[in-house]
């Protein structure tokens, strides 16, 4: 498309990733034969154009970084071989032209929360596609452009097309604050290459810019800006995958199916539809799916029937991809097809319609020249894994540590440094979730990654190093944590996974700031569980025993007695979380109450009035009265016993009962085992609850009886059958059901269902028991 206002100036605009634009740009090329060619990319690479010029394997991206105290951001710029953009770097720079970029760098403010630069998302849905799809009878946007473009044309007709087709889009959608401060930024470049006067210039961006950019007029002495640059910004060169540009991966890129269109590009419009046909049909074949020559025949004879419908020169994508479909699906979909709408499929997608697609995505992934300058944090992380034995081999491997082996502690924080990173092909099979735990072991999966090399050069923008990469990656996460007392506690387990000791400290100090003043119980109890651990087990940064920890535990268990407090509902269900809370005061007080002078007596007054409140939640009285139990705050067994038998006689509402031992067992399950004369009390009381009372509360009590393992189960059924005249020896049976205990309850709400009906007909027997006989 030619400028409207100077000769010299055509502006080429194209949908990126677009066949039919590269070859529009090719064209262009060789019929302007341009001195300046300006390419809508990042242009902070300007000063760096050799090195995407060296030999190279698209597809490709340029990742771009920018990290400092105030905001992190990452983005790319991918380019394949059939991206207008690309085609235009490397055909210019070979037809002697100087090429340059022209927007602004991807770490620039301007394109805050933007994912990648070449996405075209917000133009989907503007009304002139609509109306166009609508009046074409099309579905989505990705079917009306292979309608209008990508089908065989003449280069003049093309271009007319598209120009038509984009002053549309922009004269019906209006220009972001985004838009308009790249266009101001861009138009400087074409500004100064139209003042040079040495030659036409070709300017290749989105059509969406188009119709501004042909506008440029040249500015008597006018020269390029600057190159944007900042110490805190950084790009490199990275290898992409078809996978990765895929919108059904959910990558909003200018076209879905890249390796649909790396057929178009490479061998035509009509050879493209039977390469990917055979690459369907020998991609479910290879998966065990019977695709018969009938049914290849009746896929392409229904794709053909359909394109000559929809007036199509040759098969496209989306005629090709119904046809298939029409073929291979012999019964009914629950969803649309995945190609009428955008971005990652359904679940319920048609198992033969997701391998169609994948062979439409392709398996390619580009490779950069070896040439290409790495980034340090690639050849630290080489370094690292082969120092430390954990260089991926060409097949996956187990790697399993003993963390308190120093060796194998260095090896755990080099794969966590790695895992928080998101680095592909290090994946943790099993471990403690925090690294305190008794049990200090870890199992491994190290496996070969294909976009390794990808992953890590991206990770670059983190830091120069693995530790400082992954210890920055952190720090971030302790931004966005904010006052979340539990997410601040698991950071801390992060940061002493991967050895960092600063940032380690300034989590605590988070945690400190935050722990006087966490409105949750359930959160402050998760913290305080950990916080506890760290003080009594930590072997890898040194908290064990720390004055600076203890501070914290303090401070926590002042808050979580005050919240405990606070506690009202007579008719809560048990909750785990606060369970989890008072098992954690409770654990405090037990094990850091005199080396921290924690003041036992007042918390068990605490622990007192919620035991007596008729207002506090069921399994708070529960807990509280075991947490007396356990801490032995009662003058002896006796005692013990006999308010464990009140209090339990007390909560024995069918609504309550079941509640109430979640929160007494959760606290005191090793006192309950050994507590007969409690079992036989609720034994009693489960007898005489009537069928339906008895349904009522038996959620709860499963529940309840779940703290037991099966051991514990079986020596409370020991207790129990005797009550009933049975051998004790039947115990272990007893507690082993062959059925799922969900079908058991749903069996007695029917038989109670059958029994209501019956009486209410005056059908039921004589004789029938409302008191339950048996536990």
């Amino acid at each position: 498309m030619s400028g409207r206002n100077d000769s010299r100036l055509h502006v080429v605009g194209v949908r990126h990733h677009s066949p039919a634009c590269a070859r529009l740009v090719v064209h262009t090329l060789e019929t302007v034969r341009p001195r300046h060619v300006l390419i809508e990319g990042p242009v902070d690479m300007n000063p760096r154009l050799e090195e995407l010029l060296l030999p190279h394997e698209p597809p490709l991206a340029v990742f771009s970084a920018w990290r400092d105290e105030e905001r992190t951001q990452a983005s790319w710029t991918p380019f394949c071989a059939y991206s207008p953009e690309w085609v235009a770097l490397t055909r210019g720079h070979a037809a002697g032209a100087q090429v340059r970029f022209m927007d602004l760098p991807a770490w620039d403010k301007a394109f805050e929360g933007v994912r990648n630069r070449y996405s075209d998302g917000e133009r989907r849905t503007a009304r002139a596609i609509e109306a166009l799809c609508q009046k074409l009878g099309l579905e989505g946007m990705d079917a009306l452009w292979d309608h209008l473009f990508e089908q065989p044309l003449g280069m003049d007709v093309l271009a007319e097309r598209l120009r038509v087709y984009f002053d549309s889009l922009r004269g019906e959608e209006e220009a972001s604050e985004r838009d308009t401060q790249r266009e101001a930024f861009m138009l400087t470049h074409v500004e100064a290459a139209l003042a040079r006067d040495d030659g036409p210039v070709v300017v290749v961006c989105g059509g969406f810019h188009a119709p501004v950019l042909a506008r440029a007029q040249a500015r008597p002495g006018a020269g390029f800006p600057p190159v944007p640059s900042h110490p805190s910004a950084k790009s490199y060169l990275v290898p992409y995958s078809f996978r990765r540009l895929d919108s059904f991966a959910g990558y909003e890129s200018g076209m879905p199916s890249p390796a649909f269109y790396q057929a178009l590009w490479e061998s035509g419009a009509e050879a493209a539809p039977g390469l990917l046909l055979r690459e369907a049909v020998g991609r479910l074949r290879g998966r065990g799916q019977h695709v018969s020559s009938a049914d290849l025949i009746a896929a392409s004879v229904m794709a053909e029937g359909l394109a000559r419908l929809r007036g199509h020169a040759v098969l496209s994508r989306t005629d090709l991809l119904d046809g298939l479909a029409s073929a291979l699906v012999k019964e009914s979909l629950d969803v649309a097809l995945p190609w009428t709408g955008r971005g990652v499929p359904s679940p319920d997608t048609h198992p033969l319609l997701a391998e169609v697609l994948r062979a439409f995505s392709g398996e390619r992934t580009g490779r950069l020249s070896p040439l290409t300058p790495r980034p340090p944090l690639l050849t630290d992380v080489e370094h690292t894994l082969h120092a430390h034995g954990l260089t991926p081999g060409p097949s996956p491997r187990t790697v399993r540590l003993e963390l308190r082996e120093p060796g194998d502690v260095e090896r755990g924080r080099v794969l966590h440094r790695l895992r928080v990173l998101g680095l592909p092909g290090f994946t943790r099979n099993s471990g403690p979730t925090f690294p305190t735990e008794p049990v200090l072991q870890e199992s491994w999966t190290v496996a070969p990654a294909e976009d390794f090399l990808s992953w890590v050069i991206e990770a670059s923008g983190w830091g120069a190093t693995l530790e400082q990469a992954a210890t920055a990656r952190l720090e971030e996460a302790l931004l966005q944590a904010g006052p979340n007392l539990e997410r601040l506690t698991l950071l801390l387990a992060e940061s002493f996974f991967i050895g960092a000791k600063h940032l380690a400290r300034r989590v605590l100090t988070a945690v400190a700031a935050q722990a006087g003043n966490e409105p949750d119980l359930a959160r402050l109890g998760a913290a305080l569980e950990r916080l506890l651990a760290i003080w009594r087990h930590d072997v890898l940064l040194g908290a064990q025993g720390s004055a600076e920890v203890g501070q914290l535990l303090a401070a926590a268990v002042e808050r979580g007695l005050w919240l405990l407090e606070q506690l009202d509902g007579p008719s809560l269900p048990s909750d785990e979380g606060h369970l989890r809370a008072m098992a954690a005061l409770r654990d405090t007080l037990r094990f850091a109450a005199q080396p921290l002078a924690l003041d036992v007596a007042r918390a068990s007054a605490v622990f007192e009035r919620r035991l007596a409140s008729l207002h506090a939640p069921p399994a708070v009285r529960g807990a509280s009265l075991g947490a007396l139990w356990s801490l032995s705050r009662f003058p002896d067994e006796a005692s013990a016993e006999a308010a464990a038998l009140r209090a339990t006689r007390a909560a024995a509402r069918p609504s309550t009962l079941g509640d109430f031992l979640a929160g007494l067992f959760r606290l005191a399950r090793e006192q309950v085992v050994h507590t007969p004369a409690l079992t036989s009390v609720l034994d009693e009381l489960i007898r005489q609850l009537t069928e339906e009372d008895f349904l009522v509360a038996l959620p709860a009590l499963r529940l309840a009886f779940g703290f037991f393992p099966p051991r514990e189960k079986e020596g409370i059924a020991r207790t129990l059958l005797p009550l009933h005249g049975q051998d004790a020896s039947g115990a272990r049976a007893l507690v082993r059901l062959d059925m799922d205990p969900a079908v058991i309850l749903a069996g007695a709400a029917l038989d109670d269902e059958v029994e209501q009906v019956l009486e209410r007909f005056g059908l039921h027997g004589p004789g029938r028991k409302e008191k339950r006989d048996a536990p």
